[in-house]
């Protein structure tokens, strides 16, 4: 999903995102949704995401490493357009 993003602000609707994890399953959709809002809309990013995440991975390091890396990630895109 990243690796396609364009720059825009996804849809309001989420589908985009649950598209997306259709495959997996709840913890690792938690995880999942989570890593893609933080990279391409974190304003949408709920407490209700974050605890969901904290209660299939628990501990604020894996909390701030899925946040880190996909913020990391959709930077380093944004940053290949600059070139």
């Amino acid at each position: 999903m990243v690796l396609k993003w364009n720059g825009s602000n996804p849809d309001l609707s989420g589908k985009w995102c649950n598209n997306a994890l259709a495959q997996l399953d709840a913890s690792e959709k938690s995880a999942g949704r989570l890593a893609l809002l933080a990279a391409l809309a974190p304003h949408r990013i709920t407490e209700e995401y974050v605890h969901e995440f904290s209660a299939a991975f628990p501990g604020d390091r894996k909390l701030l490493g899925v946040l880190a890396w996909s913020s990391f990630t959709a930077a380093r895109k944004i940053g290949s357009w600059l070139r």
